[in-house]
């Protein structure tokens, strides 16, 4: 008698347990898995001393493509300008002549000016512009226009080839204005005398244009070179 009156009691009480804990809200669900990603910038690619050809210039299929062909290591490497920095040491310093003659261009007689010169420094960068990989025929007149588009940066830029006595033959320079444009021929190597006015960082802006055998234009649109002239 008393075991069902006792289980008389606790029936209630379980199904009010029950009822209780049907009420409760279940736990709030935690923090669902990180969908944070890191973005990596990679540093550009600093070239100082040895033997690149800045302005190098190939076909690819209905275009030309331009890049540095980097020969300062063991194998050539092609690079993209706009991964890259050619960097002008401080060791390029030279002084205008005295008088200036035919290098008045380059500015006042004694004025400083860093040079990277046509023919080699070991101790310099030594740039040059190529169409070595186009093959003869493969565009008309065996042709590339090579411009120049635009120049920023804290001095005069000049590009120029050492002419008949020593007499300068300039090709590009910013004492007249840009876009300014010279012929390549193909295929060609050559080396220039690459000269700025002051220290800093310096934006150029290129473009290679041609006509392919059968007519079509190509262009490589326009390829920003960054030049770091003095201390990086």
């Amino acid at each position: 008698m008393k075991l069902q009156r006792s289980m008389a009691l606790l029936v209630p009480l379980v199904v009010a347990g029950a009822l209780v804990a049907g009420c409760v809200p279940p736990p709030a669900p935690g923090p669902g898995p990180s969908t944070t990603t890191t973005s990596t910038t990679v540093p550009p690619h600093v070239i100082s001393i040895g033997h690149i050809d800045a302005f190098e210039v190939t076909i690819n299929a209905s275009a030309l493509k331009v890049q540095i062909e980097d020969e300062t290591g063991p194998s050539v490497v092609y690079r993209d300008p706009a991964q890259t920095v050619l960097h002008v040491k401080p060791q390029a310093q030279i002084a205008v002549p005295n008088p200036p003659g035919a290098f008045a261009f380059l500015g006042a007689a004694g004025a400083p000016v860093w040079l990277l010169p046509q023919v080699q420094n070991a101790n310099l960068l030594w740039p040059g512009a190529s169409t070595d990989r186009i093959a003869a025929g493969a565009l008309q007149s065996n042709q590339v226009n090579w411009t120049v588009q635009s120049v920023s940066g804290p001095g005069s830029f000049h590009v120029y080839q050492n002419g008949a006595f020593g007499a300068p033959q300039l090709w590009f320079s910013s004492g007249s204005g840009f876009p300014q444009t010279q012929q390549l021929s193909v295929p060609q190597h050559a080396h220039f005398n690459w000269a700025f006015g002051a220290s800093g960082t310096y934006t150029v802006v290129m473009r290679a244009n041609a006509t392919l055998a059968n007519g079509t234009p190509v262009t490589s649109g326009n390829v920003a070179y960054t030049f770091r002239v003095g201390p990086l």
